[in-house]
């Protein structure tokens, strides 16, 4: 429940002292920090655990979960909640149903309560009857049913198997996605998903339409918590965030530019409250990570609300470096900035604003990263001709073809450039190399009538 004491106390002494030690208090302008809010906003996260690397890691929430564990599994590390056997019901359904998104923090607590403490399960009335033989199940999303009932419930007993795997696992990530929620007051309980239209037509008393308020989220994640610690046998390691992704459409009387503003900022509030205290529990950042940063490359898809991969790569880097034992130093003896995945994914998106100076700066201070990624290589050379340094691009373009020998498209901007070099001899020679390697890509050669 809300507290009514404050977040935080200290002696104003401690608190002057304290500002006088920290680098990252002013806020970012033009002349002082700006490179850490635009084009990509890169909010600092102070880490209280570590995850190991045979730690397993669930993570749980709304549908920026999904590319959390996506990215942490290319990563190498074992998520448990990607790993599930859902029988032909569940593999009929594919990923189109979203049925492991999780909205609210309401939907959360209903599956794992039910996961672990499967006596508390509404079972078959759970299940809304949409037609013959086919069900509406709103804890899963718009999934659509059609099977016997008594097969339903076996799926959905698989489906609550793989949620339990969250008192398993090493760490949790939950990420909290929206306030606008769903009740049906016969069973008392939140829903994922709006009901079915027919339904509520059908029973006008039996639905409301909730918007949560500040304690209501902080009471759902305290109890979330709870629940947590008392079916784990191991210490808690958890990271908490709010989706970035807004509102498709809100059912409030209001602009929905207000309404999302109201449903992220009560959830990234009660956050601050609820990890007072709790050791092993952190807040990370990613909704500022990408609400702060240029909407130009923060958004994929052009529709302002789907996270870029690009960024979510970048997202995740940190996590990953901040969080993830690994060895302390490179073979440079440097501490890495950014994974490999990450520094590819910002070379993009420096590449797509235009911010050549920025993207050539960043790849040299990677430059170990940089010179084993033919990719990389040839977005440092766009950037370095866009600045007149054709020399350098030569040399960055000669190192991608080396890297990469089996790409025509590095080896082919090689000789391009041997024209504004005048370097006619070398591009004879790669011609051939050319020739050599890409035998079918005669219309590329055709057109270097200069040499």
């Amino acid at each position: 429940m809300a507290s009514d004491r404050p977040i935080e106390v200290t002696s104003a002494a401690d608190a002057l002292a304290r500002a006088s030690d920290n680098d990252l208090r002013r806020y970012p302008s033009p002349d002082r920090d700006g490179d850490r809010l635009y084009p990509l906003a890169a909010p600092h996260c102070t880490p209280t655990f570590k995850i190991g690397p045979s730690d397993t890691i669930f993570a749980i929430g709304s549908c920026f979960a999904r590319n959390v564990e996506r990215a942490l599994a290319t990563a190498g590390k074992v998520v448990l909640s990607r790993n599930f056997d859902l029988g032909a019901i569940g593999e009929s359904l594919g990923d189109a149903a979203n049925f492991f998104n999780k909205y609210s923090i309401h939907s959360v607590i209903n599956e794992v309560r039910w996961a672990l403490e499967r006596d508390s399960f509404p079972g078959a009335r759970l299940f809304y009857e949409t037609g013959r033989q086919s069900y509406s199940d709103c804890q899963l999303g718009l999934a659509k049913l059609e099977h016997p009932i008594e097969d339903i419930l076996a799926f959905r007993h698989r489906y609550l198997d793989t949620i339990a795997q969250v008192a398993t696992a090493d760490v949790v990530i939950l990420t909290l996605g929206y306030v606008e929620t769903w009740y049906d007051r016969e069973l008392g309980l939140y829903l994922n998903v709006a009901p079915p239209v027919r339904l509520v037509k059908n029973a006008p008393e039996r639905f409301e339409f909730r918007v949560l308020s500040y304690a209501d989220v902080l009471q759902g994640l305290e109890e979330f918590y709870a629940l947590l610690i008392r079916h784990r046998t191991k210490p808690l390691k958890m990271l908490v965030t709010v989706s970035p992704v807004p509102l498709l459409a809100t059912f409030r009387n209001m602009d929905v530019l207000v309404a999302n503003a109201y449903s992220k900022s009560v959830q990234r509030a009660a956050l601050d409250e609820f990890v007072r205290g709790k050791p092993g529990v952190d807040y990370f950042p990613s909704f500022e990570f990408v609400t702060l940063s240029n909407p130009t490359i923060a958004w994929s898809r052009g529709d302002y609300r789907h996270v870029s991969p690009d960024v979510v790569n970048r997202i995740m880097s940190d996590v990953l470096l901040n969080y993830v034992e690994s060895d302390p130093e490179s073979e440079s003896g440097e501490l890495p900035t950014l994974t490999s995945e990450a520094l590819l994914s910002t070379a993009r998106m420096l590449s797509k604003l235009e911010e050549h100076q920025q993207l050539t700066e960043l790849i040299e201070v990677n430059r170990a990263i940089a010179d084993g990624d033919g990719e990389l290589l040839m977005l440092e050379a766009a950037s370095l001709r866009q600045l007149g340094r054709d020399a350098d691009a030569w040399d960055r373009l000669a190192t991608a073809v080396k890297v990469d020998p089996a790409r025509p498209v590095a080896l082919e901007r090689l000789i391009s450039l041997c024209r504004p070099l005048r370097r006619r001899e070398d591009a004879a020679r790669l011609l051939d190399l050319h020739a050599q390697r890409f035998p079918k890509r005669s219309e590329f050669r055709g057109r270097i009538s200069w040499v």
